[in-house]
């Protein structure tokens, strides 16, 4: 209940737990990978398949992208899952 008042009061959005996602961030960087670096660490507890940044980014070749994806996991930029599933790097303390 407190969390849903402070939503209230600092007039943000409500999304209920099943409703609407949230929104997503504003991606501010000029390139592609760091497009994907900043929509994965947005949400560091969900996975994405390929399709998804592809389609929010606008990507029409989706296997290419993926592709792609799976050469950033070895180089340490993203966390390969599964096939075509995708999450941010975990942060290490």
């Amino acid at each position: 209940m407190t969390r849903r008042l402070t939503r209230e009061l600092s007039s943000r959005p409500l999304h209920g737990r099943w409703s609407d996602p949230p929104p997503l961030p504003e991606l501010t960087s000029p390139d592609r990978r760091g497009k994907v670096l900043e929509l994965l660490a947005a949400q560091p507890w969900r996975a994405r398949r390929g399709a998804e940044p592809a389609a929010i980014l606008g990507i029409e070749n989706v296997n290419s992208f993926r592709v792609q994806l799976s050469q950033w996991s070895p180089q340490g930029h993203i966390n390969k899952i599964g096939p075509a599933l995708y999450g941010s790097v975990p942060v290490s303390a």
